[in-house]
């Protein structure tokens, strides 16, 4: 693939460069890309790499099936998530990403909706290779998918020329079939009502034959098993639906590797514990820029001052003005993207060449009044400033009598959680709004 020119010189031609999104093929490359190795600013250890340890478990042979990828929106997860599927394609491994953002209702979705889309990942990992299914399991999945007065013939399901075995080809309606009914997740239709109460009320058919098209897979691809990813899971409203979905323990039940973007919002839910006894959680926290006693983390500002560098000449920043948007920002690369992105367009507006102090305090200004307006002033000592100087206060020590506020703080991005040792404090900014009201 051609590699994307990059504007690091201009104001006008970096802010490009700034935008919130994924890095993806090339800008994936950490010599000629955007990709800069953030581990060791995350973890503050170098044994700690979630990453790896999610890689590892799906290439060795590992029974935990399941994995959460949890962390902050916008800490950079999408990003390793696309990483780690070009790892895992360069092992042999087949991989299927699913992007719940895009192939799901997030006001809706159901534990039935991640089963039939697990389904069909199958189905389309077969087609790609060309392995052949077993007629009966073609069979058990056209009741699930088809219309109730649909036939199925034998013509339906012969295999034309080649293939493994004399198999019924995958390359039949039911691949048609199980493509519709992803697409109608997207709906409330009476089909993909019916669908749902088939996968349920019959799971136990279902799963038989979902097992059967993963070890076809598997003697395909040398015993290796298929990963799948759900990538944006973690962006499931509302955020407990997250939970609901593995509650009844269906997901379980398939037998091989899935990986799931998990809100770490969650992890403060008591029925979290439940989810954990079968599934893996991998913790990807922000950026340490400071210790949890308040000292500059050196390792977590140099590694944010490269990911900048690796997208703008810094001498388009004026003196400090790096330093500070790293210590107003708390680690939190969106916040960091958002206000250079900002910043940028100030100081374009202003006519002038390099990104001042004024036109940081300006975007830090807008980020602050955007996070203030998600905690509330109530009755004293039983409202959000009250919860929020305590924890600013406690930190590592921090015991939370009302879990579902802490839920909410870290969901509304105003309580950052940091290292291995899951300490939290106040978003800079919050901090810094709330500072002069307690």
């Amino acid at each position: 693939m051609e590699q994307k020119i990059i504007d690091r010189t201009t104001i006008k031609g970096i802010r490009q460069n700034f935008f919130p999104y994924p890095l993806k093929n090339n800008e994936l490359d950490e010599k000629n890309g955007f990709y800069v190795d953030t581990m060791l600013a995350r973890t503050g250890n170098p044994a700690k790499l979630p990453i790896e340890d999610i890689f590892c478990d799906c290439t060795t042979g590992s029974y935990n099936f399941i994995h959460l990828l949890l962390g902050h929106r916008g800490c950079g997860k999408s990003t390793e998530i696309n990483r780690l599927e070009i790892k895992f394609r360069d092992a042999g491994f087949a991989v299927k990403k699913i992007d719940c953002q895009a192939e799901t209702n997030f006001a809706s979705v159901r534990v039935e909706d991640i089963l039939i889309l697990i389904s069909n990942a199958l189905l389309e990992i077969c087609d790609e290779k060309s392995i052949l299914i077993n007629k009966s399991d073609i069979e058990t999945l056209r009741y699930f998918f088809a219309e109730k007065e649909e036939k199925t013939t034998d013509k339906d399901c012969e295999t034309k020329g080649g293939g493994i075995g004399g198999g019924i080809s995958i390359n039949t309606p039911i691949v048609k079939l199980s493509a519709d009914a992803k697409a109608q997740i997207m709906n409330t239709s009476e089909k993909i009502t019916t669908i749902r109460e088939n996968v349920i009320n019959h799971f136990s058919e279902w799963n038989r034959c979902i097992d059967n098209i993963i070890e076809k897979i598997k003697e395909k691809d040398n015993r290796k098993y298929p990963i799948i990813i759900f990538e944006n899971f973690d962006k499931i409203v509302p955020v407990e639906n997250a939970i609901k979905i593995f509650e009844k323990g269906y997901l379980e039940k398939i037998r091989t590797y899935i990986i799931y973007t998990f809100p770490i919002s969650l992890s403060y839910s008591e029925k979290f514990g439940t989810i954990e006894q079968y599934a893996s959680s991998h913790f990807f926290p922000m950026i340490d820029v400071k210790t949890k006693e308040g000292k500059k983390n050196e390792t977590g500002y140099n590694t944010i001052e490269k990911i900048i560098e690796k997208r703008a000449e810094l001498t388009l920043f004026e003196d400090n003005v790096i330093d500070v948007l790293i210590e107003k920002t708390g680690g939190s690369l969106r916040d960091v993207f958002k206000c250079i992105e900002l910043a940028l367009r100030y100081t374009d507006r202003n006519g002038k060449d390099k990104v001042g102090m004024e036109e940081l305090n300006m975007a830090l200004n807008e980020v602050k009044s955007i996070l203030s307006r998600r905690i509330e002033k109530g009755e004293e000592g039983k409202d959000d400033y009250y919860a929020l100087k305590k924890i600013h206060e406690a930190k590592i020590k921090t015991i939370i009598e009302d879990k579902s506020k802490m839920l909410g703080f870290l969901e509304a991005h105003v309580v950052l959680e940091y290292n291995g040792e899951r300490w939290h404090d106040l978003h800079p900014l919050i901090y810094d709004f709330l500072k002069d009201k307690w």
